[in-house]
C-alpha cells in the first residue's frame, strides 16, 4: 500500500441480483482533474435499485452503490482550481460532461452525462476496480470522483438534506422548470407522490403554476402533497385518474403531466389528461424493453387530435448553475427538502437493508444515510 493510498468502507454489490455488502476497499489519491470526497451523507434512490438488478447504468460491476450524496473534499488532483480541501459538496451525476455530442453541439441540456468513474477504487479482498453507481458511489466512507460532478455548498447547507439534489429532487424539479419550462398562472398534474414527484410538484409550484392536481394510490402520500403546494387531489385507488383531473379542469385537462413512476401505461395516462397543446414529461426510469401503448388518433383524449407533446426527462436537464439556484431555492425555504426526508439510517449492512426494503414497500418519500459528521 502507498502512502497517499487510504482506506474506506461502502456499500458494494458484486453483480446483478446479489446482496449488498458493506466492505473495505482502496482509494488512491486522486489524478489530474480529480478530487476525493469524505462523504457524510448519501439518499437512498430508486435507482440504485435499477442498477442493481439491471447492471450498473452500463458499468462493470463490482458496484459501489450510492449516487445521491454530499460530503467534504479532503484532496483535489492536479489542476483543479475550483475546489479545495474543506469544501462541502453536492456531487451530482447529471452535470453536463462537456464531452458528449449534444455538449460539443453547444446543447448541455441535451447531454449524455458520458462521466466515467476515475479508477481509484479497489475492494480491498479481491483487487478489483470499484466504479460507482452513476460513477459516484455515495455509499461509502469515501469516493473519488471528476471534479466537475462536485459542486461547492454553501456553509449553512445541510449535508444530509442538500444530498436529495443529487438525483431526486433535482430530477424532479429539473423536470418542471426546465423540461416542462411550467409558466405562470398554468395547470399542473404529477403521477406519482415519491420523491421525484413531489419535486416535480414543488418545481411547478416555484414556477408559478396556478392548478396543481397531485395523483397517487396511497392516501398519506396525498395528505402530504398538499403541504408540497398540491391545490387537488386524486386518489388513483379510488376512480380512473384521467377522467378525474378532465373532471376537476371542467373537462379541458391541464397544461403539462409529469409522471413518476416509471410505468409505461402511467405515460399513456398522463398523455390523455393534457389539454389541447398539452405537455406530457416522462421522468421515471422504465422496465429494460419495455413498450408504451397509447391513444394517438380518433379517440377521446387522443395524442395527436389534442397535439400533446411527450418530452423525457434525463435528470432534470440541469447545468452547473441550475444546482446552485435550487440550492439557494432550498435555503430560502422554497424548496422543502427536510419534509422529504421521512427516514434517517447509519452506515450498515442491516439498515442499508431496511432502507431499501421501506422505499421498495413505498413506506418512505426519501430516506437519508448519514455516513460521518459534517
Amino acid at each position: 500500500m502507498t502512502a497517499d493510498r487510504i482506506e474506506g468502507l461502502g456499500a458494494v454489490v458484486a453483480g446483478i441480483a446479489e446482496p449488498i455488502g458493506i466492505e473495505p476497499f482502496h482509494v488512491d489519491p486522486p489524478e489530474a482533474g480529480e478530487v476525493r470526497v469524505r462523504m457524510v451523507a448519501s439518499g437512498v434512490c430508486h435507482s440504485d435499485h435499477w442498477a442493481m438488478n439491471n447492471g450498473n447504468w452500463g458499468a462493470p460491476f463490482p458496484m459501489l452503490l450510492g449516487h445521491e450524496g454530499a460530503g467534504v473534499v479532503e484532496r483535489v488532483g492536479e489542476g483543479v482550481a475550483e475546489l479545495a480541501v474543506g469544501d462541502r459538496v453536492l456531487l451530482a451525476w447529471a452535470v453536463p460532461c462537456g464531452g458528449c455530442p449534444p455538449c460539443r453541439q453547444g446543447r448541455p441540456r441535451g447531454c449524455a452525462h458520458a462521466w466515467e468513474q476515475p479508477a481509484r477504487l479497489r475492494r480491498a479482498a479481491t483487487g478489483e476496480a470499484l466504479v460507482g453507481t452513476l460513477s459516484l458511489g455515495t455509499l461509502a466512507t469515501h469516493t473519488v470522483v471528476n471534479a466537475g460532478q462536485a459542486i461547492r455548498l454553501p456553509s449553512e447547507a445541510d449535508l444530509s438534506r442538500v444530498c436529495l439534489l443529487g438525483c431526486g429532487a433535482s430530477t424532479g424539479v429539473g423536470a418542471a422548470v426546465n423540461t416542462a419550462r411550467v409558466w405562470p398562472e398554468s395547470t399542473v398534474a404529477v403521477i406519482g407522490l415519491g420523491g421525484i414527484g413531489l419535486a416535480a410538484l414543488q418545481g411547478a409550484r416555484i414556477a408559478g403554476a396556478a392548478r396543481l392536481i397531485a395523483v397517487d394510490r396511497v392516501a398519506s402520500k396525498l395528505e402530504l402533497a398538499r403541504t408540497f403546494g398540491a391545490t387537488d387531489v386524486v386518489d388513483a385507488a379510488a376512480s380512473d385518474p384521467v377522467d378525474a383531473v378532465r373532471d376537476l379542469t371542467a373537462g379541458e385537462g391541464v397544461d403539462v403531466a409529469f409522471e413518476a413512476t416509471g410505468v409505461p401505461a402511467v405515460v399513456a395516462q398522463a398523455i390523455a389528461m393534457c389539454a389541447r397543446s398539452g405537455t406530457t414529461v416522462a421522468i421515471g426510469v422504465p422496465p429494460l424493453e419495455s413498450d408504451l401503448t397509447l391513444r394517438y388518433s380518433t379517440a377521446e383524449g387522443a395524442a395527436y387530435q389534442n397535439k400533446v407533446s411527450l418530452l423525457i426527462a434525463d435528470g432534470g436537464d440541469p447545468v452547473r448553475e441550475d444546482f446552485d439556484t435550487w440550492v439557494g431555492w432550498a435555503l430560502d425555504g422554497r424548496l422543502n427538502l427536510a419534509d422529504m426526508v421521512t427516514r434517517e439510517f447509519q452506515h450498515t449492512e442491516a439498515d442499508l437493508g431496511e432502507a431499501f426494503r421501506a422505499m421498495l414497500a413505498g413506506e418512505v418519500i426519501r430516506s437519508v444515510v448519514r455516513i460521518s459528521d459534517p
